[in-house]
């Protein structure tokens, strides 16, 4: 791989708004997320390489094969615990569930429309 085509693809990604069906979750200043390359599991070597992007503080964690399947999943990730965390009553999350929707919402609002 060359060194440019190795710059674009694991250049960051500015994420401003991700669909959440009628709404947008909208962040208020950019989601910046730098792909890094996915190492090679020793017990099952591949000649394919994948991308990832691990954001303990966000609860993201995703691979993808090329930079369109990662920033989808990114996207699919982010909705997911948009869903699934972030619009439940606190009295229903532990407490790492709790501090995953403290640190979305500080970032993101959901905005309809």
């Amino acid at each position: 791989m060359s060194i440019i085509h190795e710059i674009d693809i694991l250049a960051p990604f500015e994420i401003w708004e991700v669909p959440l069906g009628k709404s947008t979750i909208k962040f208020h200043q950019p989601l910046v997320l730098t792909p890094t390359q996915m190492p090679d599991d020793p017990d099952e070597p591949s000649d394919k390489e994948y991308l990832q992007i691990i954001c303990p503080k966000l609860n993201i964690d995703v691979w993808g094969e090329n930079r369109d399947d990662l920033l989808e999943a990114v996207f699919m990730d982010i909705r997911f615990i948009w869903n699934h965390i972030v619009l439940l009553d606190d009295e229903k999350l532990d407490s790492q569930s709790r501090i995953i929707k403290q640190n979305h919402l500080a970032l993101a609002e959901v905005v309809d429309g």
